[in-house]
């Protein structure tokens, strides 16, 4: 693996038109303007895909694997998200989505739905009664994570140190079919059908593991065409492993609900996630006990790689999910699941370390005379966060001036002002 930090949005220059659309709902104001051109500041960019659905020219795009990796494996295994199951109409059974996903060139094809049952077991049946942090903030959306490591690093130690249901699920399908090929694993491939651009990131850079068991992601749009054209011509697959419960995980809440908590808050979208978080750091919100973030609107429903209209999806999961059995739970599943998690199968392995980008200079006195400066700038803007200037905030463009990043940043609104102040005056 590469050392150099793989990012999953990419911009298509060409396709810009300099609209300052993307600057508005980037997050971490990892876009500028230069030269007529959006810019992606790679070090703060976390792959939500906010601008990829913004942009009206398509001038963001993610990368992705194609179907081709499958030849890289002497075996290979699907793990298609359960967001998948939310694309089709109800009349779609599981089983055919399942078939018709195998048929993409897979060997075996295996549901989340195990590793989202293993997490629910140990998180309500042994983190929540640990004495951590609180509130428990849930690992399984990677855009958060890296929001997290960004702007809220106080709030790192609140992270359950869980993997997420694809990590989980791809390990086990790997040692079965070690067990059942006699192959190594290295000869196994796992790809994951992804809704999600942050998911791809974060497989090639894990956060809280040293590798991913996840050999590849494809992006669901990429290959809903051809799952469509195959459903007809497929026998369903007979062996289900959703719940109702691990079928609502996609869904904002379908985690909190799954885990049993009783106090628990459930925020989909990233800027309201982001007020959430401003409200935890500040210590606002004391007795809460598990809070469920999501990037995109309604959950993973609403990824960027998607094809179905985020609520319609969620309708269809859900009626799904009335279809299923409930999961059984039993003493000596709990058990081994618990074990799993202090064996250090299934928990996160290495510490999430802060990024401290939003830092002014290595220096705290540089720093802190760096921030004296912004102040200052600010003084002379109109604070309007226009835009016009390539910077997404008035404050951004002042740091933008202070690190040295934007040389010849001009703030066209003040500009204006003072041209007809004094023409007035003439």
């Amino acid at each position: 693996m590469s050392n150099k930090y793989f990012h999953s949005v990419i911009l298509e220059e060409d396709r810009c038109i300099g609209c300052t659309s993307c600057l508005k709902v980037c997050p971490t104001e990892a876009i500028r303007l230069r030269d007529g051109k959006a810019r992606i500041i790679g070090e703060k960019c976390i792959d939500c895909g906010e601008c990829i659905r913004i942009c009206p020219n398509h001038a963001k795009s993610a990368v992705a694997d194609s179907l081709s990796i499958t030849k890289k494996f002497a075996y290979t295994i699907a793990i298609p998200s359960m967001v998948l199951f939310g694309q089709f109409n109800s009349k779609v059974k599981i089983g055919e989505m399942l078939a018709a996903v195998k048929s993409l060139g897979f060997d075996e094809v295996y549901e989340p739905a195990l590793g989202a049952e293993i997490i629910s077991a140990v998180i309500s049946n042994h983190i929540l009664k640990k004495d951590a942090p609180r509130p428990l903030i849930n690992s399984s959306c990677p855009a958060i994570l890296r929001l997290i490591q960004i702007r809220f690093p106080d709030l790192l130690p609140n992270i359950i140190d869980i993997e997420t249901p694809i990590e989980i699920t791809a390990r086990i399908a790997k040692q079965d079919a070690t067990r059942k090929t006699g192959l190594d694993m290295q000869d196994i491939g796992v790809i994951f059908i992804s809704p999600c651009t942050a998911r791809v990131t974060s497989i090639r850079n894990p956060l809280g593991i040293k590798k991913s068991y996840v050999d590849g992601v494809v992006s669901m749009k990429s290959v809903f065409g051809e799952i469509l054209r195959n459903l007809n011509n497929v026998e369903p697959e007979n062996i289900i492993k959703s719940t109702s419960s691990s079928m609502m995980w996609p869904i904002i809440g379908g985690q909190s609900k799954a885990i049993g908590s009783e106090n628990y808050l459930a925020v989909d979208g990233i800027g309201e996630v982001i007020k959430v978080l401003e409200e935890i750091e500040m210590g606002k919100l004391e007795g809460l006990e598990f809070f469920e973030g999501t990037a995109c609107l309604g959950g993973c429903v609403g990824g960027p790689l998607t094809i179905e209209n985020p609520f319609i999806s969620r309708n269809r999961i859900r009626i799904l999910a009335k279809e299923l059995p409930m999961p059984e739970h039993t003493p000596e599943y709990i058990e081994e699941a618990i074990r799993m998690y202090n064996d250090g199968l299934v928990r996160l392995t290495e510490q999430i370390e802060p990024r401290s980008i939003m830092r002014l200079d290595k220096d705290i006195s540089k720093s802190m005379k760096k921030m004296e400066m912004i102040k200052e700038i600010l003084k002379y803007l109109p604070g309007l966060d226009c835009g016009v200037c390539g910077a997404p905030t008035c404050k951004a463009f002042a740091e933008d001036i202070v690190k040295g990043e934007n040389p010849r940043s001009v703030c066209i609104v003040k500009t204006m002002e003072n041209f007809r102040n004094k023409k007035k005056n003439s």
